[in-house]
Parts: structure tokens; sequence; C-alpha cells
């Protein structure tokens, strides 16, 4: 049994960390103890190793949750430590909510006070405290995806370069830089002229921007923190105090900068806990160096070390079919993944003559497994390697009437409407976000366009104000028509009003004066489709109400950033009742009773790009095992004969991973000869097209939104953008280029298309 004093809970207690007296915290700490009876061995023994550096290799399915957990609360009821001294990162809001909760559960008071969050969110929260030393205020925004995108496009076209890079390119080149905690000053010093030297002087340009907007991208977040950091001493060893004990988990997944901030943070104390799986590292392509955690004991040789090797998620097939897998990679710790559990069914292997062929079977096995078993459509979930995969698979499943929804699609706040409503919100947390402010005068239209908005930007430099206040300035400005202006002071006065109140109010009521203040709500009321979009306002209210409700005292501020944030891992519903799609990248941290790996096929699986790399095989493999490691009972492994992705056709070959898979674990299904085609997705609401077919005149939008350049989603064919429009009313149509399905004239009305975000 631990045992606790009367004298340690004293001086919790004058902490103020408990809530109750002694002889509750005692009974909390006698359930622990029981607690640990049910961990194995070396579950155990990682929980109550002594403070320093420890390294917990957790194979997949080991627990590794529960060990991280019990180790916080075995920490807490020891009384190594108060709850604020103990920091715990993870890489999603899912795991970091996983976890506070089973802390919770265990130590119950002291919980709350229990810092455990992603590493973005960690970050966001030290930049909103000391962010100011970096020239900062606590209030900055925080760019997606979309916004940042933005920001680059508008920079390249003021810069004007003649060898300017794609947008794209800049932005993933700056990304990676800020991965590896590579500044702008460093990028341009390191450049040997030409392109280097172009895009080391954009980057520099981006980062005046963003001061300028007083706003952060993504991984900003993690930069700014680490030149924090470094640059203020006495600012680090506050947060070296406040992380006493640092638990990291996932730290396969780590990049340079987390690598840095993480032994910069633990240096003080020593007390760093990672808990991670070189087996399981898939995002190299994003920064994640699996070196972190293979070089764990050269960075700390007083590690202790403990190895996780029961499985308690698979079947012993399973786990026997991903380890032959995995065992062909060199840049691996050894371990001998185990489990109790029963043999199970042998691995399905089946072989489609084409895509069509493979999508039908994997449609047609749910739909036999959710009639003849308990099991539920959300049980199940299809994996693939690329997005491309999922245009057939979703067309199998619509024809079963499977329900499904595909994990990396759009997410709530990428929506149109949604990101117009954000626009307001961030504007009134941080006037200086000029991004927002420009999203935000167009809807609902006010006249206000890009010429008033250059005149803005003029007046906002001249008087060195923000691009907000120049709004209210405009009446006495001449460029400007005095009707526009007069619109533009209307919007600036309310907003300025509720800029000064919204310290006192909710989230809920700030969004709800905005709806109403703003006119958006009657502004969608004119629209056609005037009801689903009316839907996401009241979901907006809703999550609003939800986070007053489990934040109080959390300000619009707090709600941006967790809005900021949502990763596509945290779109997870398996309340719906609904299969998952979803690409093998996003599978990290989750497990099903039944899956599927689709496009098992050399060239797709392993991808192409990493045919002349040991390295991209080993990463490829790795994302192989962690795919098969998701299942719990039953796991499918598809592939076809042939393939016709982005637009070729060509042979399919047996992926190597496959024939490293001992066969006796294999019940093989090859394709029948004679096989009637399987019929395609019916054809009464589209025809396909091809450019050269496409009529030379275009029409305007109806007033639904649906004009040429629209980005729309449609639930079959993905994204995709409005090429023409003809007709009017019932009879409207439209011809869209899709991502993935090529050119398509589809009925509007029938449809079912969804305007996406800027």
């Amino acid at each position: 049994m631990l045992a606790v004093s009367r004298d340690v809970f004293s001086l919790r207690l004058e902490a103020g960390i408990l809530n109750t007296p002694p002889a509750a915290s005692t009974l909390r700490t006698t359930m622990l103890s029981v607690r640990l009876d049910d961990l194995n061995p070396e579950q155990r023994d990682a929980v109550l190793a002594p403070d320093g550096p420890i390294l917990i290799l957790a194979g997949a399915g080991s627990g590794k949750t529960r060990v991280l957990t019990y180790r916080i609360a075995h920490l807490l009821a020891e009384g190594k430590a108060v709850a604020g001294e103990v920091l715990a990162v993870t890489f999603t809001n899912k795991a970091a909510n996983e976890m506070r909760e089973r802390v919770a559960s265990i130590v119950g008071d002291a919980a709350p006070r229990s810092w455990v969050s992603t590493f973005h969110s960690a970050c966001a929260r030290i930049l909103r405290q000391d962010g100011h030393a970096l020239g900062f205020d606590r209030n900055f925004s925080i760019l997606d995806e979309g916004d940042s995108m933005s920001t680059v496009r508008r920079l390249l076209e003021d810069a004007a370069l003649a060898d300017s890079p794609p947008p794209e390119l800049l932005r993933s080149r700056i990304e990676q830089a800020k991965n590896e905690a590579v500044t702008p000053d460093e990028m341009l010093a390191r450049a040997d002229g030409g392109r280097e030297t172009s895009i080391a002087r954009l980057y520099q340009l981006y980062q005046v921007r963003l001061r300028a907007l007083n706003s952060m991208d993504f991984s900003d977040l993690q930069l700014q923190t680490w030149l924090l950091f470094e640059k203020f001493p006495e600012i680090l060893e506050r947060w070296q105090r406040r992380a006493a004990h640092l638990l990291v988990d996932e730290y396969q997944d780590t990049n340079r900068v987390q690598y840095l901030i993480v032994k910069t943070l633990a240096a003080r104390t020593g007390n760093l806990c990672v808990v991670g799986d070189e087996d399981q590292s898939i995002y190299r392509w994003r920064g994640a160096d699996i070196r972190n955690i293979l070089d764990f004991e050269r960075d700390y040789p007083a590690a202790k070390i403990f190895k996780l090797e029961q499985n308690y998620r698979s079947t012993k097939t399973i786990l026997a079919t991903a380890g032959a897998v995995i065992r062909n990679n060199t840049e691996r710790k050894i371990k001998n993944l185990w489990t109790e559990n029963d043999a199970g069914e042998p691995v399905t292997y089946f072989t489609g003559a084409t895509e069509r062929d493979e999508a039908d079977f994997v449609a047609r096995e749910i739909a036999r497994l959710t009639t003849e078993s308990k099991l539920r459509p959300a049980d199940v979930v299809v994996f693939y390697r690329v997005n491309a995969q999922s245009r057939v698979l979703e067309e199998a499943l619509v024809r079963r009437r499977i329900p499904y929804y595909v994990v990396g699609g759009v997410r709530f706040y990428e929506q149109r409407d949604v990101k117009d409503l954000l626009a307001y919100l961030r504007v009134i947390a941080n006037p200086a976000d000029a991004t927002a402010l420009e999203r935000m005068v167009g809807v609902p239209t006010r006249g206000i366009g890009a010429k008033t908005i250059e005149v803005m930007s003029e007046v906002a430099a001249h008087d060195a104000v923000t691009t907000f206040e120049a709004m209210g300035r405009l009446e006495t400005n001449s460029k400007v028509a005095l009707r526009i202006a007069k619109q533009a002071s209307n919007l600036y006065t309310w907003m300025r009003d509720l800029m000064a109140q919204a310290s006192e109010l909710s989230v809920r009521a700030i969004v709800e004066q905005v709806v109403t203040n703003s006119g958006f709500e009657a502004y969608l009321d004119n629209l056609p489709d005037a009801p689903a979009r009316k839907q996401n306002l009241a979901e907006m209210l809703t999550a609003a109400g939800a986070f007053d409700a489990e934040h109080s005292g959390g300000g619009l501020g707090e709600f941006l950033e967790r809005v900021a944030l949502v990763s596509d891992a945290d779109q997870l519903d398996v309340a719906g009742g609904r299969a998952a799609l979803m690409t093998l990248h996003t599978s990290k941290g989750l497990e099903y009773p039944v899956v599927f790996i689709a496009g098992m096929e050399e060239g797709l699986f392993p991808h192409s790009r990493s045919q002349d790399s040991g390295e991209e095989i080993e990463e490829e493999r790795r994302l192989c095992y962690v795919g098969m490691t998701r299942a719990r009972q039953l796991l499918y492994l598809t592939n076809t004969l042939s393939r016709e992705i982005y637009g070729v056709r060509q042979e399919s070959r047996e992926s190597r991973f496959l024939r490293e898979v001992d066969r006796s674990l294999i019940n093989r299904i090859k394709p029948e000869r004679g096989t009637a085609p399987i019929r395609p997705l019916s054809r009464d609401s589209y025809v396909d097209y091809t450019d050269s077919q496409m009529p030379e005149t275009e029409q305007a939008s109806g007033g639904d939104g649906l004009g040429v350049g629209a980005r729309v989603i449609h639930p079959t064919f993905g994204r995709g953008v409005i090429r023409k429009r003809e007709g009017r009313g019932d009879s409207a149509k439209a011809w869209i280029n899709f991502d993935r399905a090529g050119i398509k004239l589809l009925v509007l009305k029938f449809a079912n298309l969804q305007l996406l975000g800027d």
C-alpha cells in the first residue's frame, strides 16, 4: 500500500490543492493503491519509478495512457508534486481530454489544476502570459491553414518578385523552417542565392506581417515559445518550476522545435518522462524526428528504460500479422509484443479486378457484418493511403446505404458561414487582425470592397492605428463615398461598444450580439438555402454555450484558441452510428473492432514517392503497422489487379508489406473469373464532361452563393470548383471541376453541395 502522511496533506491543503479533508484524500490514495494492483508488472514499475529521466517504450495497445495517468496520480498522491507542477503534453485534444478525465477519476480534486494539454495549447498558454516579451499582445489571433495561406498569397502579390515561388511551396518551406526551429535570419544566412534567398526574405516579410496583425500561425506557437525561452532566462526558469515534472506522450512524433522545448523545460529538475514507440513514428513528412526517441539514452545517460509489450487490444493473429511487417525495419528498438487475447479470425486478404470491385467488397462486408452480428457501422473504419481513394469507396457505401463520414473532410469551423461569423469574433478579440476584418466587412454586403479596404490600410499606416480603427475614420476621407463611409462607421461603432463589454459577457452572449447587430441572420434569411445555413448559426451558439458551461471564466480569446486548434482527429464521431473513412495518417490513437486497409499495392502503399529511399520505406512500413494495430477483432487488407487513380489506369502489383506476412495468418480471396461488372453510381443527377465539352457561356450565381469560382464539396465527389453555370430555379445546373472526380454537370437542386470557406 502507498502511504501518505497527514503532514503532506496538510501542506497540500494549505497550498489550496485539495478541497476535502485528509480522511477523504487518504481514501483516494488507498483507492490508487488498489488500482495499481490492476497494472501488469512492467506498467507498475514505470508508474512507481523514482524521479529523473524515464523512457517508456509502449508497444501498440499496451496501455500507455493508463501508465501516464497513473504516473501523474502517483506523483500527486505521494506528495512529490502539487498539481500545478505537473505538465503533461500530447498531440491531440482527444488524447489530452482522455488523459485529463482519467487523472480526475483517480485523484479527484487535484486533477483540475493538473496541466494536461496538447503541445500547441501549452505553447499558446505560455505565450498568452509571456508573449509580450516578444512584442505580442496576449489577445493575439491564431491563423488557421486557410488564413495563413491567404496571408502568404497577399504577401506574394505585394512583393511582386520576378522569381516568386508558388504560395503552397512558400508556406510549406516556412512551416518546415519553424518546425526545425529556424528563424528567418538563420534561413537567410544559410541561403545560397536564387530562389532560396527569395524564400528566406519572404519568410522575413511573412513574420513582419504576422506581427503587424498580432497573429501567429500554428507552427509559430512552438517557434515563438522556443525563442521566448532562449531569449529570456528568467521567463524560462518560471516555466521550468511550473513543469517540475514533465511528461510527454507520443515522443516519437516530436519535431526539432518540440524537442528543444522539452529538453529546455526539463533541464532544471531532470524529471522528464517520455512515452512512445518508434514503430509508430509516422509523421516524418511534417518534421517528426525518430532519432528523438531512438537517441533518448544518449541525451539522458542516466535514463531508466521500461518496455510495455503486453497488448490488450488485438487478437493474436492481428498482432502476429503486424509484427511480421514491422520486423523488417532496422531503425527500431527490439520489442516482442504479445497478448492473452484469443487467436481470433484469420486476416482477410481480398484482391479485386478494379478499384470498384475492391470498394464493393468493402461495402458488402460491412453490410454483412452489421446484419449478421452485433457490430454497428460505427465499429468499422476504412483506411487508405491517399485521399483520392475515398471517392469510389464512398460511392460503394452510398449504393448499399451504409452511413459513413470522412475524417479530414470539411470541419465545422471551416465552413464558409462559420468562418464569416468567426471573423467578427476574431476582430473583437484582436482588433489588429486585418485578415479577419477584411472577411468580416464583406458579410453581409455593405459596399465595403477592395478599394475601401485599401484606403483603410492607408489611413492605418498614416495614423499609426489598426485597420479597425481606420474603419471608423472614413467619413472624413474624400476617397470613400459617404454612403460607404457611414456603413463602415456604423459597423465600427457597435463593434467598439461590444469590445468594451466583451470581458464581462459570456461567449454565447457575444455571439448572439454579433448575429443580431451585424445583420448576419437577416442576410442568411434572404438566401435560398437559409434553413441549412442557419443550422450552422444554431450550432455555433450551442458550441459557445457548451464552452461557457465547461470553462467558467474562460473568455472569447480562449474560445477562439480552442476553435483554432481543432484537428482532424477531433472530428471522430462514433455516436452518429456511421462507419469512418480516413487516411492512415489520421489513424494514430484510434482503435476499432473492424479495420479495412484498402489499396495495398506497390506505388500506392508503399507510396511511389518512397521507392528510392530506405528511410521513407521504413516510414511507410510503420504506417502499415499502425493501421493494422488499430484492429481489435477483424482485419481486412485489400488491393486490385488494376487501378485508375488521378485519371490514369495501370496494372497493380501486390504491396511488399503483404508479402512479408506469413500466409498461414491469411484468408485469401481472389477475384472470381467472369464476375459481372459493378454497376456505377446512378447518373440520374450528373453527367461526366471534359474541358472541351463544356459550353463557353457562364452565368452568375442565382443568389445561392454557387457562382463561378465558388469552392464546394459534394458528398460523393468531394471538393471542387464551379466552372460554368446555366439555368434558373429548379432547372439550374453547374459544371464543376472536382479535385478527384474530374468535371461533372450537376443539377443543383439535387446536388447537395456545400460551400467551402476561403
